[in-house]
Formats: C-alpha cells, structure tokens, sequence
C-alpha cells in the first residue's frame, strides 16, 4: 500500500514541475508524410470538459525545423483542437494557441475560438527535430463531437534573417517561429534612426546593447517603436518572455526592421 501511495506522489510530483510520464504512442506520424486522426468527442463532466485524444510518435531521421499541423475535415473552422508536444521523458516543449501562434506550457492562453476569414491552415506547431530523438504529439479534441483529422509534420526551413549578420542599412525582415527563439543583428556600424514593425500575437521587443556588458538595453516594441541606434552594437528581436512563437507570416511570427535617416517622431 506504502509503494501504490509513493507512486502516486511521485507522479503528482512531476506533473506539478511541468513533468509527464512517456505517453504511449498509438502509431508513428512519419516526418514528411501525413496520419488521419479519428478524435472522438470532447466528453463533459464534474464541471470539466474532458477532451477525445489521439497520441503519436515523431522521431526525425534528421536535425532540422518540423512543422506540425492538424486540419480538421469534418469540422473544418468550429473545430477545436489543441496541439500538446512532449520529448521522450514527457516534457512539454510547446502547445498550439490557435492557428497563427503557438506558446510553451507556461504561457497557455484559452483556446481562440473566433471564426477564421482565410482557408483554415490548421492548427500548427514548429520545434527543432533532433536526429534519433522521439517526440510525442497529444492531439486533443474539445469539440462535443466527433472530429476526423489530418496531421501533417513537414520539414522547413526557417527565416534565415536574424543569424549575427551586419546590419547597417535598409531593412530586415525576420520571423520568431521557435519558443525562446533569439534574433540577433550586428549594429556596431549602423547609423540613423531603428524602427521595428510589427501587428500579431507575440509579444515582440528589439533590444539595442551598447556592447556585451550592457545590463539595460534600449528596447523598442510595437508601440514604442523607434530610437536611435547608435552607439548600439548588437540589436536582438525575441518574445519578451520568451513564451510565445508564431510563423513566418504577416499577423503571427514575421516583423521587418528599418534603418534610415528620419528622426523619431
């Protein structure tokens, strides 16, 4: 009995520190290729709504970025599916939000909800794959029906803007498509004024340090969004609690930043 009651602490435990146990895995989502999902219905009772869950398995045979989608076919824009991605010892790495932007555990938001205008992209993911590494992808569905859906992991390639380069002049535009995600520029030659443009979710800043000691760095957002940049030496873009991460679009990841010779206003 003393054994059935450490277990169970053990496991309140780790599901406290943001732990799971492995989930078991009903069948491979294979890297390039695609699954169908049957989720049953969200199931409600003792004031929760517990959602119909499908779980697979991801395992790379390459590093590289992989996005994950989930598409519903049979509730298409009500559905509502949440996408929950896990490392082999049951980790949370990221959960989807809604469609354009996606966040790590501890900066959940309630599912969006809002009727979708353009074609329905699914409900999306992205994370680094790592060679010989297993992910695991919770599929859960909060709908009060049934919902068949298809499941896409798709390797890309990344916004390439944002690796050290110089950045002296023009503009640059740039996406934050991971958790945690650093963006950094080389400023040292750059002169004038800095603007940072940006309109979706993430809770965007660009920080301007005047060398690698810098402890307060000048910080533009989107509404604060000009100053000047030099003496700075290193600009870096990144979701201000490193929680949240969107795609290289307009009104999710991407933001562009200008140089030039116009004053702030």
């Amino acid at each position: 009995m003393w054994r059935l009651g450490l277990a169970l602490l053990l496991l309140g435990t780790l599901v406290g520190c943001g732990l799971e146990g492995t989930p078991p895995a009903g069948e491979d989502l294979p890297v390039g290729s695609y699954a169908i999902a049957e989720l049953p219905a969200a199931r409600e009772g003792g004031g929760q709504l517990q959602p119909g869950v499908k779980v697979y398995r991801i395992a790379p045979q390459g590093d590289g970025a992989i996005q994950v989608a989930a598409v519903s076919s049979t509730l298409g824009l009500s559905a509502r599916l949440r996408l929950v991605l896990l490392d082999a010892r049951g980790v949370v790495q990221a959960v989807s939000v809604a469609r354009n932007w996606f966040a790590a555990s501890s900066a959940l938001a309630p599912l969006a909800l809002s009727p979708q205008i353009t074609l329905d992209p699914g409900y999306r993911l992205n994370f680094k794959g790592v060679a010989g590494e297993s992910y695991y992808l919770r599929v859960e569905n909060y709908a009060l029906s049934p919902d068949r859906v298809t499941l896409y992991a798709d390797p890309f390639t990344p916004n390439p803007a944002g690796q050290g380069e110089a950045f002296s002049s023009g503009s640059k535009t740039g996406a934050i498509e991971f958790v945690g995600e650093f963006d950094r520029y080389n400023v040292a030659s750059a002169t004038g004024y800095l603007r940072l443009a940006y309109a979706g979710p993430l809770d965007l800043v660009a920080l301007l340090y005047n060398g690698p000691g810098d402890a307060s760095p000048r910080a533009l957002d989107p509404v604060m969004n000009c100053a000047p940049v030099s003496p700075a030496t290193l600009l870096v873009v990144r979701d201000r609690g490193l929680a949240r991460a969107g795609f290289d679009e307009v009104g999710s990841g991407r933001y562009t930043l200008e140089l030039s010779s116009v004053p702030c206003p």
